[in-house]
């Protein structure tokens, strides 16, 4: 069987293999596609469908990635001592002391109705340790005893002295109620006391045989009289000095009468 090809379509097979060849060679060094391309070609003599399966590879470069950078945190921990300077109590010396105090004085006793209140004055030497509860003190204290009006003409300026020796008791229980720098204290005080004293007018034992007070004026010569005291106080320290109130009794025996009292109200200061 013979079969005969016009000159034509053999020319437009040999194109198509020619075109095939460098679509080849073309996509031999480029990326290839999957997707199909159909190419149909008309002849004379029927219908030839000839598939050429183009690839097309799409060459995707994955550039490596920078290794993740590691941003360090560094957490720094500010310590901060923060020193609280606790309170301390105040120092509070202890020890010799001196002062001085001044008040007045009621008359009491055998010096009640013949006198009456006036000035006095006092002098202060003592030991005291802050640690301790007893102290010593030794005081000197002067009065003027104003005149009373019913006895102006029995008296010409009394003077009294009382020379005291002294236990001082304080209690501890109140040290803080002024705070930590300041010491406060209640305290009691009490000993001998000898008195001298002149111009006193001095009421007597008895009555007169009118029924009268029995009144002795007072000598201009000194006169000398052994008794005691007793009283307390209330005193506020700081640093070497302290404030005191203080009040108490002094006593004493003159002959032919009862006891004389004089009863001071004192304002002071001491120094340690």
């Amino acid at each position: 069987m013979r079969f005969r090809y016009p000159s034509r379509t053999l020319l437009g097979a040999a194109s198509m293999v020619a075109i095939s060849a460098s679509l080849l060679a073309a996509q031999g060094t480029g990326p290839t596609s999957t997707r199909r391309i159909p190419i149909s070609k008309e002849g004379t003599g029927g219908v030839r469908v000839d598939t050429v399966t183009v690839y097309k590879t799409d060459t995707l470069r994955v550039t490596e990635q920078t290794p993740g950078r590691v941003d360090t945190l560094r957490n720094t921990v500010i310590r901060i001592d923060t020193v609280a300077p606790v309170a301390q109590p105040g120092r509070f010396p202890g020890g010799m002391y001196f002062g001085v105090a001044g008040g007045v004085t009621a008359p009491n006793s055998a010096l009640y109705n013949t006198n009456s209140a006036g000035p006095t004055f006092q002098a202060q030497l003592g030991w005291q340790d802050p640690k301790r509860i007893l102290g010593v003190r030794g005081d000197v204290n002067y009065t003027q005893p104003n005149e009373d009006a019913r006895f102006a003409a029995l008296q010409a300026d009394p003077r009294i002295l009382n020379y005291s020796i002294d236990a001082r008791v304080r209690l501890p229980y109140f040290e803080d109620l002024m705070g930590a720098s300041h010491r406060f204290a209640l305290y009691g005080v009490g000993g001998y006391t000898h008195t001298m004293y002149k111009s006193l007018p001095i009421r007597l034992q008895g009555q007169t045989p009118a029924g009268g007070m029995r009144v002795a004026a007072g000598s201009s010569d000194w006169q000398h009289g052994n008794g005691w005291n007793a009283g307390g106080g209330a005193s506020l320290g700081w640093g070497r000095t302290e404030l005191f109130l203080e009040s108490r009794v002094l006593s004493f025996k003159p002959d032919n009468a009862a006891q004389a009292r004089q009863i001071p109200f004192m304002f002071g200061i001491n120094f340690y």
